[in-house]
């Protein structure tokens, strides 16, 4: 609403001459629609004690993010920060109810208190940590090419993955889009939905690799071996990174929990359980 009080420039054709008291009225009658546009587009996150009286803390997760969180064949949720989500309910005394989201919906559905934190694959980026409240490094990263094993000798370096007769496939809305579209000039992008039919691109070979994080390289490539293969096992260079959790800035409360929550963590377990380095 506010964006279409202010963006709209289509010209005024005067119909007739508006006296003083008219125009007075007309000045408050669009500052009273300001401030109600203002208000009402400022969604403010549940704070601390609101998510504690409700006794549930809602999570956002894409949900097609593995080992982090992934359906399984039966569609029941799981990965390694489901895991970690439920137990930060526990240690918080509350009932977590995952939320859907998608990467490209992610911030706008934070921003709208849809849930209270996001996790499921979230990196730490320059652009989030301006927006967002980010929490304490999760899991170390980077980004490696995840290819289907046929392709994968050929791939082991960008120079060698940026070239014509290379078919590249990727999901909108996350930073391995961002990385493709920076870095691939010459190869073919394949460009599809989400992060599921990047993967069955790679099974049906009808795309050679996709740019994705070494924590979810390494998932696939011991989940199906001889199907996906990590091309390159060192990370591209300038992509070390780290997942985080990722909440909104008004409710500093939550961040200081999920902190300390962290950092009393033993996440080695967890880390073996999915597979995860370091």
């Amino acid at each position: 609403m506010l964006r279409m009080v202010l963006t709209d420039k289509r010209p005024i054709t005067p119909a007739r001459k508006i006296d003083n008291d008219k125009d007075g009225e007309m000045k408050l009658t669009v500052g009273l629609a300001l401030t109600l546009a203002i208000m009402t587009c400022g969604a403010q996150a549940r704070d601390m004690q609101t998510i504690e009286h409700s006794g549930e803390l809602k999570v956002g997760v894409p949900g097609d993010y593995a080992p982090l969180a992934f359906r399984n064949a039966a569609g029941e949720l799981q990965g390694y920060d489901v895991d970690m989500a439920r137990d930060l309910g526990r240690t918080l005394g509350l009932k977590v109810s995952f939320v859907y989201t998608s990467w490209p919906a992610l911030a706008a559905d934070l921003r709208a208190d849809k849930f209270d934190i996001a996790m499921g694959g979230v990196t730490q980026t320059p652009a989030r940590a301006k927006d967002f409240a980010l929490s304490h490094p999760v899991v170390a990263n980077g980004k490696i090419a995840l290819a289907n094993c046929q392709a994968a000798p050929r791939l082991g370096s960008l120079a060698k993955i940026d070239r014509p007769e290379v078919k590249v496939v990727v999901n909108p809305g996350g930073t391995n889009q961002s990385f493709v579209d920076e870095h691939i000039k010459q190869a073919q992008i394949i460009r599809v939905q989400n992060n599921v039919d990047n993967l069955e691109a790679l099974r049906q070979k009808t795309a050679d690799m996709m740019v994705t994080d070494l924590i979810e390289g390494d998932y696939y490539q011991s989940k199906e071996p001889g199907v996906f293969c990590v091309a390159n096992e060192t990370p591209f260079a300038g992509t070390a990174s780290d997942k985080v959790y990722m909440m909104n800035k008004d409710n500093p409360a939550l961040l200081e929990k999920v902190n300390q929550w962290l950092d009393s963590q033993d996440k080695e377990v967890l880390k073996r359980k999915w597979k995860i380095r370091g």
